[in-house]
């Protein structure tokens, strides 16, 4: 796995994935703001980026950058040009003109079309005092746009380091919601809690009594901090005939670890055709067999 590159090196990912006209076009734009940074010159710029890079895929060599003011990394999964490049002009005016930062992210996001909102959400957990910005972060949350809602729950550290308990359980139960790939979210497994268990269980069984489906992924937020009757519902979706249902169904029970389980665990696993889930009921019968907790 490569390491974290830093955000200056966006620049050199940018140049790899356009055409060498639109490169010096974005560049000029760049230069513009130097050296007094004034908002109107950033914003001019910010919102040219799209027009300017277009939303091609980076040729990503590693998979994350670094902030160069605090300890998150970000995946670079979900970044295009546009992204990168309003991303550094971002980055740029937190180091030349900090006093002009918050404003130039707020009137970038409020003012800005679904592009410009996207790019400033990815970029949040970048910035300096990043905590300043959990209003705008709140407010991408309340949107019904699945690529927005998108950007802000998957990929992104910045709800699981700035959220309160109560707006990290709706952000969660959102995204299951909006079908988007709750593994992609940021610091699950540091910010799971009783009531987030509940809530997943709940939509559950209301997805259950209509006939819905629901992500399967559920089952892990589920296990966490398991309700009364989980244990014996995730028994039942071991035998799901859905192949990713039984396995996020396997995995929960791996985490519960619960011993009474061993023999259904052991019946599932002879007539169990999936490889995947074979594989896991084995490590969750191993680590049974030995008396302790799955990692």
């Amino acid at each position: 796995m490569s390491a974290s590159l830093s955000i200056e090196s966006l620049r050199e990912l940018i140049m790899r994935a356009v055409p060498e006209p639109a490169f010096v076009a974005f560049s000029d734009a760049f230069a513009r703001c130097e050296p007094h940074w004034s908002l109107h010159q950033f914003l001019a710029a910010f919102s040219a980026t799209a027009r300017i890079l277009g939303r091609e895929a980076l040729a990503i060599e590693a998979l994350s950058i670094r902030s160069a003011v605090s300890s998150d990394v970000v995946p670079l999964e979900g970044f295009t040009t546009d992204v990168a490049g309003r991303a550094l002009l971002l980055h740029a005016i937190a180091q030349a003109a900090p006093q002009k930062l918050e404003e130039a992210v707020t009137v970038a996001y409020e003012n800005g079309d679904a592009l410009e909102k996207l790019a400033v959400i990815r970029s949040l957990a970048l910035l300096p005092q990043a905590e300043r910005f959990t209003r705008l972060a709140l407010d991408a949350g309340r949107s019904n746009e699945v690529d927005l809602v998108y950007a802000l729950a998957c990929n992104n550290p910045f709800p699981a380091h700035h959220y309160d308990e109560l707006a990290w359980n709706k952000l969660y139960m959102k995204a299951a919601f909006m079908g988007l790939p709750l593994l992609q979210i940021v610091g699950l497994a540091q910010r799971q809690n009783p009531e987030l268990s509940r809530m997943a269980l709940h939509y559950v069984e209301q997805q259950e009594s209509a006939t819905r489906s629901f992500p399967a992924a559920l089952w892990l937020a589920i296990a966490a901090f398991p309700p009364a009757g989980a244990a014996a519902k995730l028994l039942g979706y071991a035998t799901h005939a859905v192949a990713e249902q039984r396995l996020f169904a396997v995995q929960a029970l791996a985490r519960l670890s619960q011993p009474r389980t061993a023999s259904f665990l052991s019946e599932r696993l002879g007539v169990e055709p999936d490889e995947q889930v074979r594989a896991v009921l084995a490590r969750t019968l191993e680590t049974l067999d030995a008396g302790g907790a799955p990692a």
